[in-house]
């Protein structure tokens, strides 16, 4: 049982990790900042938050935690501060598509991988307990 778990975080490890590394990527070099045109159904607020934050350049911010993060989850040893590191970036995306966002299929996007790491987190709790707690 507890090899199959072990098993399962290195799974999940390995997709968050290049996972995020991607979109991290994608943030920085493959798309440029999204225009949004009369005719989208998505919500006025959340076009403006992200175009907010795309001209100002804090997607590039999130880009590179995502990378760093991505690499660290894809390091055995350094798989929790990996999880650590993603665990608000992926919170706020999903709180970001959860009040802003009208689009359910981007809540189960954002909510899988937000899911997968507070599994890695939850599977390291006796390794922070004791970094946290003493």
């Amino acid at each position: 049982m507890k090899r199959g778990l072990e098993l399962l975080i290195v799974v999940l490890s390995i997709i968050l990790g290049l996972f995020f590394i991607y979109k991290g990527v994608n943030k920085h070099f493959l798309s440029p900042c999204k225009v949004y045109d009369e005719t989208s159904t998505i919500p006025l607020v959340y076009q403006q938050v992200i175009t907010g934050m795309c001209q100002s350049g804090m997607l590039k911010v999130v880009g590179f935690f995502q990378i760093l993060s991505g690499i660290l989850l894809l390091i055995p040893r350094a798989r929790l501060v990996g999880a650590i590191v993603l665990l608000p970036i992926i919170f706020n995306i999903f709180i970001l598509h959860l009040f802003l966002d009208n689009r359910p299929e981007e809540l189960v996007e954002t909510g899988i991988p937000l899911a997968f790491t507070l599994i890695i987190i939850g599977f390291y709790y006796k390794v922070w307990k004791n970094i946290f707690l003493k």
